[in-house]
Formats: C-alpha cells, sequence, structure tokens
C-alpha cells in the first residue's frame, strides 16, 4: 500500500479594510499570506473606493453590521482559525467584535493572534480614531501574540508624547514597556535613529534592533506587507528573530522594486515584485 503525506495548510481569518483601487490592506494581505501558503478569509472592516493617501476624495463605509453577521455565521459554523490577524478597525465597536472573537477561537483550540494597531502615522492619529478606540485598542493588544505598531501607534499605546526621532536606547525602552503592558511580542517598525531606520523587537525577554537601508521612497501598504509577512513566516514555524529579519529584508526589497518600477506613490507597494522571491525563502525551510 502507498503512503500519502498530508499537508495541512494553515488558516488566516484576517481583519483588514478593502479598498477597491491602489495596494493596501486586504489587497496586500490577501496575496502575500496566500503566496506564504496560508489561506487567507478576509474579514472586510470597511469598503473604499481608494487607499487614503494621496487621494484627495474617496468614498468610505464602515462595515460593522455585515462583520457581526458574518461572524456569527461562521460561529454557528464552528470554524477554526491557526491565526487571527487584525489592521485596520474602523470604530472601537469593531475592536471589541476582534476582541470577542479571539476568545471564542481560543476556546477552542490555540491561534496565532497578530495585531496590527491601526491608530495612526506622521505623529497623528487618522480621522477615525478617537479616545474609545484608542482605549479599547490597548485592551485588544493584551490578547495578542504579536503587535506590530508604528511609532505613532506606539506612543499612543503607552500615552506618550510623539517623537520624531530616537536613540537606540529610548526605542528598546519602548518596546520593553509595550511588551510589558501588552503581555505579547512587540515589533515597533518604521524607527527614525539619526541618518539611519530600524525596527525594534521584544521577543521572549530578547529586545534588539534590525537596521534596514533608508530607501528614498516610501508607499502606502508597506506595514500591511511587513506584518503580513511576519504572520506568514511565523505561521511557517521560522523562528521569531530570524521572521523579523527576512520581513524587514523583503520589506524593503518591495520598497527598491516598487521604486525602480515607476510606480506612482499612491498607488501603494507593489508586493507581487517580490513573490517570486517569496517563493524561494518558503522553500528553503521546506514549507
Amino acid at each position: 500500500m502507498c503512503c500519502r503525506l498530508i499537508f495541512m495548510i494553515p488558516t488566516c481569518a484576517a481583519f483588514h479594510d478593502l479598498c477597491c483601487y491602489a495596494k493596501s490592506s486586504l489587497t496586500v494581505v490577501i496575496p502575500t499570506l496566500e503566496v506564504l501558503g496560508v489561506e487567507v478569509s478576509p474579514l472586510p472592516t470597511a469598503l473604499l473606493s481608494t487607499q487614503t493617501d494621496g487621494f484627495a476624495r474617496y468614498f468610505f463605509e464602515e462595515n460593522t453590521e455585515a462583520l457581526i453577521r458574518i461572524l456569527r455565521h461562521w460561529d454557528y459554523l464552528g470554524l477554526g482559525f491557526d491565526a487571527i490577524y487584525s489592521g485596520f478597525l474602523g470604530s472601537h465597536e469593531q475592536v471589541a467584535l476582534v476582541l470577542h472573537f479571539i476568545e471564542k477561537q481560543r476556546a477552542r483550540h490555540q491561534a496565532l493572534v497578530v495585531i496590527d494597531p491601526v491608530l495612526g502615522d506622521g505623529g497623528e492619529p487618522y480621522a477615525t480614531v478617537d479616545g474609545k478606540h484608542i482605549s479599547a485598542m490597548r485592551i485588544l493588544v493584551q490578547e495578542a501574540d504579536l503587535i506590530t505598531p508604528n511609532t505613532t501607534e506606539a506612543a499612543l499605546l503607552l500615552d506618550r508624547p510623539m517623537k520624531k526621532n530616537f536613540t537606540e536606547g529610548e526605542i528598546l525602552l519602548w518596546a520593553k514597556e509595550l511588551s510589558a503592558s501588552s503581555r505579547s511580542s512587540v515589533i515597533i517598525t518604521g524607527v527614525p535613529l539619526g541618518d539611519e531606520h530600524a525596527v525594534a523587537y521584544c521577543h521572549a525577554g530578547d529586545c534588539s534592533l534590525v537596521y534596514y537601508k533608508n530607501l528614498a521612497a516610501s508607499y502606502p501598504g508597506c506595514g500591511d506587507l511587513f506584518a503580513s509577512m511576519m504572520t506568514g513566516f511565523l505561521l511557517n514555524k521560522i523562528p521569531f528573530q530570524t521572521s523579523v529579519e527576512k520581513s524587514v529584508q523583503y520589506s524593503s526589497l518591495a520598497i527598491d522594486r516598487t521604486l525602480k518600477a515607476g510606480s506612482e506613490r499612491r498607488h501603494g507597494i507593489s508586493p507581487s515584485l517580490i513573490f517570486p522571491s517569496l517563493v524561494e525563502e518558503r522553500g528553503r525551510y521546506g514549507s
């Protein structure tokens, strides 16, 4: 009798907004995770005509009522997921929905929980983010295994003044304090350190920096790409530090290739330009 190997495909429930034009959120999250061998079940938190950075006018509709009905049906079906990954949440009510979903999922089995606490950028909270939303997010991140804030979001979560630049000691202290308060692993992205840039992480008591070349470009969707790769690498059982280093490496590569392709900034990052490299990377780990 011939023996047949059965490979279990990891699954991920992804709470993110859906932009119908230009790359960010679900249009970055879904293909990136699928390339890394993860089956994605999307939960659109909002519907937008375009991504918001660089477009003067756009359609925006929050999707809370539909989310409630979708999650109710999923609960009826008894669905379970290997990962829960949230990004933009349109209100504190949506934050509560994600929190409840995590609690129900963990009552059934263990799932990797990744929270990208999308609250703001450039030293300012987003227009949809108020005090209730920030307070709710501080509760939600306590249920995460990993959170991936930028420096603005880290300041909001820690209730600290915004900073435009950091020393190594300052950002590592922020990462350590955020890891302690959230009880999760933390990666703070896009950290300016004088003339250099890095991500700062704390995981299992180890806090460190991963530097990267500061390219003469930035694109919407870069944070979504980074957090999606981290989720995919971790689900592929790649060690945490290696996952951070690889996510930094391929995020930089995506920015470089998007820039060289001549893509307009507001069209967002082009993740497909690194997909062949990600397939090769996944293959190195036997996934």
